[in-house]
């Protein structure tokens, strides 16, 4: 009968860089995906598309909100340099907008 030793094993403080590397996480989610039953396949692409489209649409939003400050910040600018009675071309020059954007803020304050 042979005798089997037995050792005490601890888990690794520090894994190896490697470990975090994406190549291998593809890798070990492919090799997991392969012991699923088609269903159980299914369920998880469409769990992966729906978490692709949340943040498609997630990006979109800050993509929008970034887009409504830089024209606040524009419109903001180009009001303080109407009030302080600049030309339109020279407004529109400074603040990088076109002088039709110029003209609607003005028409804008003009309004008020």
């Amino acid at each position: 009968m042979k005798t089997i030793h037995t050792h005490t094993f601890t888990n690794p403080i520090q894994f190896p860089k490697f470990w975090d590397e994406d190549w291998l996480k593809v890798a070990i989610d492919e090799l997991d995906s392969r012991k699923m039953t088609p269903d159980e396949k299914a369920s998880l692409e469409i769990l992966i598309a729906r978490n692709a489209e949340s943040v498609k649409a997630e990006s979109r939003k800050i993509k929008e909100a970034e887009d409504r400050k830089e024209l606040n910040v524009k419109t903001e600018v180009v009001t303080k340099a109407l009030l302080k009675g600049l030309d339109i071309e020279t407004i529109a020059d400074f603040a990088d907008v076109s002088t039709e954007f110029v003209r609607s803020v003005q028409r804008q304050l003009t309004a008020k």
